[in-house]
């Protein structure tokens, strides 16, 4: 039985949450019967060596903003070649959806859009891209899944779609004790009170809400300590804030890391203010890893797991957020993996696998089992 040829994307250099998804569906899928090729906006993206490992093929596409219309027949001339059976796209808005037009031109039998996002952090021309191309969405798609309903609603424009949960590999992120004290001791932190966030340093992550709550938090817990897992644009900005808060010396930056797993056992609780998500998909690898989790109310309900989340007004007070974050902090030696609870509610990567192979094949066409 020949292959099936999926063509995905599009990544590039940075670590994104759009590109790691796409490569964790490789990592699934069963290499005998799965060919899987990744549109790549640089010829040596930043997961190239995973991809090529998991058997995946890169195909590099022109840049759009400096070579528009070298993108546009990269594109035409992979989706016309590549004799695929589905083209499946993530996309964090509209403002792009030429692999989209250019697959159903090209006849791939089955088109697939998959939202990501459910805000916009764009220029005014990205604004007014997205607008104008969110009606087209549907005529340019045979299937629209998002990762939770405000992310379909933001995308689409009451076009319909379906909600396929994101997926995490529960063994991973579940918590252990001795990776605690190992990072702990690490990062000269024990007997401190931990506050935690794992994220882009951008502005859709709100980073200085982010440090100004925990400025509260110092003020009533000087025996406290913010894990800044991540990098970003606003990366620089953020340090000197820190500086300004006074709390500098308190704020641990990492940069990006290859085992956030590792780091979340190292935290007490976990903080993401966003001011706007597709789902929030830290949230599920901080519940895993037993965290309590507090997170802005922009937050999907489909990442309000295992009533481990707990959601606050970005409007509201940062002072009575922190109190609310130190007295809901939990003893250690009580901790647990919430692994299993995820897995029963779908977020373990059996249940992504079974339903991706189901829509790939044309078994599903995008209804969620009961």
């Amino acid at each position: 039985m020949a292959k099936r040829k999926i063509l995905t994307g599009v990544i590039g250099t940075e670590k994104g949450g759009l590109s790691l998804f796409a490569v964790n569906i490789l990592k699934l899928l069963d290499p005998e019967q799965y060919e899987v090729t990744f549109l790549s906006r640089a010829e040596h993206p930043y997961f190239e060596d995973v991809i090529r490992r998991y058997g995946g093929k890169i195909a590099p596409i022109a840049s759009r903003n400096r070579h528009p219309l070298k993108h546009r027949a990269d594109l035409n001339r992979i989706m016309r070649e590549g004799n695929f059976d589905v083209c499946h796209i993530h996309l964090a808005s509209a403002s792009n959806i030429e692999p989209l037009i250019a697959a159903k031109k090209a006849g791939i039998p089955l088109v697939i859009a998959h939202s990501h996002c459910s805000g916009l952090n764009a220029g005014k021309l990205g604004q007014m891209l997205h607008r104008m191309n969110v009606p087209k969405i549907k005529q340019y798609s045979d299937l629209r899944l998002a990762c939770s309903g405000l992310a379909g609603e933001f995308l689409y424009g009451g076009a319909d779609f379906q909600v396929v949960n994101n997926a995490i590999d529960l063994g991973r992120f579940a918590y252990s004790p001795e990776k605690r004290e190992q990072m702990r001791k690490k990062l000269g932190i024990e007997g401190k009170f931990v506050l935690g966030h794992v994220g882009r340093i951008s502005a859709e992550k709100n980073p200085y809400f982010l440090l100004e709550t925990f400025a509260q938090i110092k003020q009533k817990e000087p025996e406290s300590v913010l894990l800044y897992v991540g990098d970003g644009p606003l990366k620089q900005e953020i340090e000197e804030y820190a500086a300004k808060l006074g709390v500098r010396e308190s704020v641990i930056f990492t940069g990006q890391a290859p085992n956030p797993e590792d780091y979340l056992c190292a935290m007490d609780s976990f903080l993401l203010p966003s001011v706007y998500e597709g789902l929030g998909f830290v949230l599920i690898e901080a519940v895993c890893s037993g965290l309590t989790c507090f997170a802005s109310d922009v937050i999907p309900n489909e990442a309000r797991v295992c009533g481990r989340v707990e959601v606050f007004p970005l409007e509201g007070s940062k002072e009575k957020l922190a109190a609310r974050i130190l007295e809901r902090r939990e003893d250690p030696s009580r901790r647990k993996s919430w692994d299993s609870d995820l897995a029963r509610l779908g977020y373990g990567a059996d249940s992504l696998k079974k339903r991706l192979e189901a829509i790939y094949s044309g078994r599903d066409t995008g209804k969620q089992e009961d």
